[in-house]
């Protein structure tokens, strides 16, 4: 019992190794290069799988957004990392793109071209489609469509003669 739950501890220990670590941004180079503070010493990192279209925007939204915060770094295996900023995890490089700043070369970079859709119901409903009427001419009304009668106009005993 004890040998089985030691083992089962070692490997849910090796399968959530952590892949990303937390690192603080100490300045942004350009608009895809940050530096950063990894265990005391400073590191450049370069954002993966975007290439810049807008040079100078790309740059002030990584300053406005990065500035002085902590951000989860993943690796990618042909260079260049994967940024989220903490503690919302915004991640950067997709950010870029969906502003027009960038353009995605990777393809998790590259933002969902899916329209939300709520379904409300049968888009065709069974049996013979219902029969489409005229609209109904609106009766004729006079007057103002109020029952208050204006202080000028008579009463009804005045009308008929009466006292």
């Amino acid at each position: 019992m004890i040998q089985r739950f030691l083992l089962t501890l070692l490997f849910l220990c090796l399968a959530l190794r952590a892949e990303a670590a937390m690192v603080r941004v100490l300045e942004v180079v350009d608009g895809r290069t940050i530096v950063i503070d990894r265990a005391g010493s400073r590191a450049t990192v370069t954002l993966a799988g975007i290439a810049l279209t807008d040079e100078a925007a790309a740059r002030t939204l990584l300053e406005w957004t990065l500035a002085s915060t902590w951000v989860m770094l993943e690796e990618q295996p042909n260079g260049g990392a994967f940024v989220y900023r903490s503690p919302d995890a915004l991640f950067l490089n997709r950010e870029l793109v969906l502003r027009g700043f960038a353009r995605a070369t990777l393809r998790g970079v590259e933002p969902e071209q899916r329209v939300p859709v709520t379904y409300l119901g049968q888009l065709r409903p069974s049996g013979p489609p219902p029969a489409v009427e005229a609209p109904a001419a609106p009766k004729r009304r006079s007057g103002s469509g109020t029952r208050r009668r204006s202080p000028a106009a008579p009463s009804r005993s005045t009308r008929r003669g009466g006292s």
